[in-house]
C-alpha cells in the first residue's frame, strides 16, 4: 500500500469513531453540493437567464453570488483543470496534465495525482461525502462515504477495466443498473434537441452550386452519426444522475459532488451549428437547421438536472456550481477541436448560509475553488495551495465568526520521490 494511502486511512478511520461533525472544532455544520457542468459558457447562459428559460440558476444566482472563473492559461484539457479545482494547485503540484501520459500513452488515473481532493480533507474532518462522475477519479480511492467514477458510465466489455469504479468496492453491484445506455435512450427522449424534420433534402441540395451541393450532401449523410453522438453524450449526464439521485436517497452524506460533461462534449459537436455567425467558420446549413437550437436547449436540459439535483438534496444546502472553462467554438486560423474551442471564462455561482446574496462579485481562478470550500467549512487553506479563499463571497458577519486561516499543508509527509 503507498505510504500515503495508509496514513489517510488512518486519519480516515479515527474520524469515522469519532461522533458527530463540525463540533466545536471550528468546523461549520453544513451540507455542501457542488455541480460541475463542464465547459458552461457566460454567453449562453446569461440570454438564456433574461428569458427565463434557465429558472434554477437564476434561482441560485438571485439568492446567491455569481463571478467570471478564468481557466488555466494556457489552454489545458479538463481532466487538468478539474484536478486543479479540486486540489486548489496547479498542474506542476497536482500531476494530472493531459488525458494520457504523454511518454507511457497510458491514461492518467487517480494513483498519479500528487495531491489531495477537497472531498478527503472533509472526509478526515468528519463530513460524509459523495463523489460522482469527476474526472480522473478512477481507480476509486477510499473516501469517507462513497465514490462512482468517471469510467463507471462506460458499458463494461472485455477489453475494458471494471475494477475500482466504485468506493467502496461491493457498490458497483447496488449502482450499475442505473447505468443509461445509449441504445436504450428512446428517440422521444432526445429528439427535443433537434430538429431533423427541417433537414435539407436532397433535392435541395442538387440545385445548389457543384462545391456547395457536395458539402450539403455531406452534412445530410452525417445526421444519423450526429445523432448517435448526442444521444451518447445525453446518456453520460442521464447515468450520473440517475446514481446521484440513488445515493442522494439511499446514502446520502453531508457533501455530494456531481460532475455532468454534457454541455461540454455537446458543445465541441453541435456549438458551430447553433451558433454559426460567432464560430466565423463554414458551417453547413443543413447542420443549422437540424441542430440550430440544440445548444440552448442542452443548456435548458442542464438547468433541469440542476433543479432536481437540488431538491434532490435538499434545498437548505448550500450549492456551488462551476464549469472549468468557457466555450467560444472554432475560429478562423485556428485548429478546429479540443481545447482550441474552450474559452477562457467559465461559469460559477453559489449560494448559502453565509454567502452574500444577489451580487456579482469580482472575477476569480479555478484555483480559487478549493480554499474557498474549506473556507466554507471553517477549515483552513493549505498554505501550498496556489488558490485564494473568494472573500467577497462571504457576508461580513460570515468572516468575522469564521476568519480565514492557513496551515502548512494537507498533503501526509512521505519519502522523497514516493508518489501517493
Amino acid at each position: 500500500m503507498r505510504p500515503g494511502r495508509l496514513i489517510a486511512l488512518v486519519a480516515l478511520a479515527a474520524v469515522l469513531l469519532a461522533a458527530g461533525c463540525g463540533s466545536g472544532d471550528g468546523t461549520v455544520d453544513r451540507r455542501f453540493l457542488l455541480i460541475g457542468l463542464d465547459g458552461a459558457e457566460w454567453s449562453v447562459v446569461e440570454p438564456l437567464i433574461e428569458q427565463g428559460r434557465l429558472p434554477n440558476i437564476a434561482a441560485l444566482m438571485e439568492s446567491g453570488v455569481s463571478c467570471k472563473l478564468r481557466s488555466l492559461e494556457p489552454k489545458q484539457k479538463s481532466p487538468v483543470i478539474w484536478t486543479t479545482i479540486g486540489t486548489g494547485k496547479m498542474p506542476a503540484k497536482h500531476s494530472i496534465s493531459d488525458y494520457v501520459d504523454p511518454t507511457s500513452k497510458q491514461l492518467l488515473t487517480s494513483n498519479v495525482r500528487t495531491a489531495r481532493m477537497f472531498w478527503d480533507i472533509l472526509g478526515e474532518h468528519g463530513f460524509t461525502v459523495t463523489v460522482i462522475g469527476w474526472l480522473v477519479s478512477w481507480p476509486a480511492e477510499p473516501v469517507n462515504g462513497t465514490m462512482v467514477t468517471d469510467y463507471f458510465r462506460y458499458r463494461p466489455r472485455e477489453d475494458r477495466r471494471t475494477d475500482g469504479l466504485t468506493y467502496p468496492d461491493e457498490l458497483v453491484e447496488e449502482v450499475s443498473p442505473l447505468r443509461v445506455l445509449s441504445e436504450n435512450i428512446p428517440d422521444e427522449e432526445i429528439e427535443g434537441f433537434y430538429d431533423l424534420s427541417n433537414a435539407m433534402t436532397g433535392e435541395e441540395a442538387q440545385r445548389l452550386d457543384v462545391d456547395r451541393m457536395f458539402v450539403e450532401m455531406r452534412a445530410i449523410n452525417e445526421l444519423e452519426g450526429h445523432i448517435s453522438q448526442l444521444r451518447d453524450h445525453y446518456a453520460g449526464d442521464a447515468t450520473f444522475m440517475a446514481v446521484a439521485r440513488h445515493l442522494m436517497q439511499r446514502r446520502p452524506t453531508d457533501v455530494s459532488v456531481v460532475y455532468l460533461r454534457g454541455t461540454d462534449s455537446m458543445s465541441h459537436r453541435f456549438w458551430p451549428a447553433s451558433f454559426p455567425e460567432e464560430v466565423q467558420v463554414d458551417v453547413p446549413e443543413t447542420e443549422t437547421r437540424v441542430f440550430g437550437e440544440t445548444m440552448e436547449r442542452y443548456y435548458e436540459h442542464a438547468d433541469v438536472m440542476v433543479g432536481e439535483l437540488i431538491e434532490e438534496f435538499g434545498d437548505d444546502a448550500t450549492v456551488m456550481l462551476c464549469s472549468d472553462h468557457g466555450f467560444e467554438g472554432p475560429r478562423p486560423g485556428r485548429r478546429r477541436g479540443g481545447i482550441n474551442d474552450h474559452g477562457p471564462i467559465g461559469v460559477f455561482v453559489l449560494k448559502g448560509d453565509g454567502v452574500r446574496s444577489g451580487v456579482t462579485i469580482a472575477e476569480h481562478s479555478v484555483r480559487d475553488i478549493t480554499p474557498t470550500i474549506l473556507a466554507l467549512f471553517g477549515l483552513p487553506v493549505g498554505d501550498d495551495m496556489d488558490g485564494e479563499v473568494m472573500r467577497d463571497a462571504f457576508a461580513d458577519d460570515f468572516l468575522r465568526a469564521h476568519p480565514v486561516q492557513v496551515i502548512a499543508t494537507y498533503e501526509p509527509a512521505e519519502e522523497p520521490g514516493v508518489i501517493r
